[in-house]
């Protein structure tokens, strides 16, 4: 990863540098950085690496010391046109850059090829790349406002998706990303260094890196930045202080450094900063090659640090592509929350996907997304089916939800043939507060709501079918400790599974009255720490071989599988990515409450069966929230399920 700015060419670039080094531990209680000497580094100066590029504003793309972006054409020669690349960020053979007419420009250097952007409407301070899978950009414009962009290549133009926009600290002047653990470090010039996730789906927070003291671990500034070797590297811009800090471990004492020119006489001020993994013939050592801009006579100096070797970041969570989506829901805010799956008993194509917004009523779509019905039925929450059940001693497909305005079942009769949707009444419950709900089916076939309160209370309902409709008959109570809400019935197994959302994932056995809830895993597990709170949504994926608890761990915007047989062995995690290869683009989930999951092959999209999840964040375009729609044979290739 390379990043320079201002990059202006010297004649003689091996230039020595002579390093210093320190360990700066972070601030103590009264805020003020702490420094301890550990030793003192000379620098051995090593030729430039022949893949070096760099830019110089008003001068061109330069690959080692030809000048290969001139205008809009590669060249090799000294043409005088001029290109504005006062910005350069790279991902393997793609060089990023801006022109002299504020286009982005991405240029191939495999192929030689160069490509352009229509002109950015805003002032651009700094750039970064990130790559997620697609190409992405980070672009902070001179208003404060960082813009994510999506890029695309189409008819040998590059064309840029606005994925989202936020709030950049004021001065920020440099960037860079780390695709493995999604992570956009920006640095605000005088205050620090700050982190936030990088993925389009997160929320936008941020968290000190590193700051200027007194409050932080900077001396006086902060500036460019780079990564290599599992190494954040920070330098503070117009000194000679350079640091470094593990990436798997981004609060680690900082190892700190500084810049000296072998000429004596010749201050070192660094204007910006490259650092690239290069061999190390130390075992457990690496080394990493130090480009770095003098700002104070505009040369371009060389050196190498070579130091322990440091723990790689956390391996990245595999990446599934949405598949389709559901239309918004129709109201504002946190409204849609959890979904529920009705198979077409004949053709299966006809399936349809109930969906509840919760500050409305019950939404009803077919597998492309489309809105089918709506139903006003007030604060409705969760919702559940069970098929093959009567209504008034009529064949019925029956759907329940808690209603959170009456603190009771909503009940939902559906045809059978058409799957229309019609309300049927509601059936009171003790609970104050009505939560989460799912459905189930006993030995016999009876059908069951179990409904919970936020105070972690449980009711199981047995529903009753009569000349005059349903009823409700309470069967069962019990508890968790805190609030619950997702659950779900292993009708094969005879088993509940239920979340408590700050704690645990629960089970318990239905086919004995006295069974008591076993613990399967918990949020604290070192052994797996996978989950992360809330614990959401729940379903079952279950065919002729197997069957998979797939949990929605909120906290980090991801899905878990277990196996739904003890002793719940981890089957992998994976998280609901944008899809590029359609159009309009589909952009991916996050924050999801609930969800919903068939083996049943469905259609030529979803072969093996669907799995339908609430999205918090729907982006691209920005709209109310809604749910996603992601093949089953795409997760099981990704997860390398049997």
């Amino acid at each position: 990863m390379m990043i320079l700015k201002h990059a202006a060419l010297a004649a003689g670039l091996s230039l020595p540098l002579l390093l210093t080094g320190c360990q700066t531990s972070p601030a103590d209680s009264h805020g003020h950085s702490r420094s301890v000497a550990t030793h003192t580094e000379t620098s051995v100066i090593t030729p430039v690496s022949t893949r070096r590029v760099s830019a110089q504003a008003n001068g061109g793309l330069y690959l080692q010391q030809q000048r290969i972006l001139v205008g809009e054409q590669l060249q090799l020669g000294d043409t005088p046109l001029a290109i504005n690349s006062e910005f350069i960020d790279r991902r393997g053979e793609l060089i990023a850059t801006l022109d002299e007419h504020n286009r982005l420009v991405i240029v191939d250097h495999s192929n030689r090829q160069s490509y352009f952007s229509s002109p950015l409407p805003f002032a651009v301070e700094t750039l970064c790349l990130y790559q997620p899978g697609n190409l992405q950009a980070f672009i902070f414009d001179e208003d404060h406002k960082a813009h994510q962009l999506l890029i695309r290549l189409e008819n040998n133009q590059l064309q840029l998706t606005n994925i989202r926009q936020f709030s950049a600290p004021p001065n920020t002047k440099y960037c860079v990303s780390h695709d493995q653990s999604d992570t956009l470090y920006v640095a605000e010039e005088n205050i620090g260094v700050w982190a936030y996730n990088a993925r389009a789906e997160s929320e936008v927070v941020r968290s000190p890196v590193a700051l200027v003291a007194p409050y932080g671990r900077l001396q006086k500034n902060s500036g460019p930045l780079a990564i290599s070797n599992n190494l954040l590297w920070l330098a503070e811009a117009g000194t000679n202080r350079l640091h470094s800090v593990p990436l798997a471990d981004i609060q680690q004492p900082l190892r700190s450094y500084q810049l000296l020119s072998a000429d004596s006489d010749q201050a070192v001020e660094i204007d910006t900063l490259s650092v690239s993994a290069q061999p190390s013939s130390a075992q457990q050592q690496n080394q990493n090659r130090l480009l770095v801009l003098n700002d104070a006579n505009g040369e371009l100096l060389a050196a190498s640090i070579e130091q322990q070797a440091d723990a790689a970041a956390d391996p990245r969570i595999i990446s599934v592509a949405a598949s389709g989506e559901t239309e918004p829901v129709t109201t504002p805010g946190d409204a849609a929350d959890d979904p529920a799956i009705w198979l077409h008993p004949q053709q299966a194509e006809k399936s349809r996907i109930l969906a509840t917004n919760k500050q409305y009523g019950l939404h009803v779509y077919n597998l492309a997304g489309q809105t089918l019905q709506t139903l006003v039925s007030g604060r409705v929450n969760n919702v559940d089916v069970r098929q093959g059940f009567s209504y008034q001693q009529a064949p019925a497909d029956i759907a329940t939800a808690s209603q959170r305005d009456n603190n009771t079942i909503a009940l939902y009769h559906i045809d059978p043939a058409s799957g229309v949707v019609s309300a049927a009444g509601e059936i009171s419950t003790t609970l104050d507060e009505v939560y989460g709900l799912c459905m189930g089916r006993g030995r016999n076939q009876e059908v069951f709501v179990f409904i919970n309160d936020e105070d972690g209370r449980f009711e199981q309902y047995q529903i009753i079918d009569s000349e005059t409709g349903w009823s409700g008959q309470r069967v069962r109570e019990f508890s968790v400790a805190s609030q619950p809400e997702g659950c779900v019935s292993d009708d094969r197994q005879q088993r509940l599974f239920l979340g408590e959302e700050n704690r645990a994932i629960w089970t318990l056995d239905l086919s004995r009255p006295d069974s008591e809830l076993q613990r399967i895993q918990s949020l604290t597990d070192q052994a797996i720490n996978h989950l992360h709170a809330d614990i959401e949504g729940m379903d079952i994926y279950q065919d002729d071989d197997h069957s998979y608890l797939v949990v929605s761990s909120q906290g980090n915007d991801s899905y878990v599988l277990f196996d739904s047989q003890p002793p719940h062995a981890y089957r992998g995690h994976f998280r609901v990515a944008m899809n590029t290869a359609v159009s309009p683009v589909i952009d991916g989930a996050s924050e999801t409450d609930g969800l919903a999951v068939t083996s049943a092959r469905l259609n030529e999209h979803y072969p093996e069966g669907l799995l339908v999840v609430q999205d918090g964040r729907n982006l691209m375009p920005a709209e109310q929230q809604n749910f996603k729609l992601v093949s089953w044979k795409n997760i099981r290739q990704a997860l390398a399920l049997p």
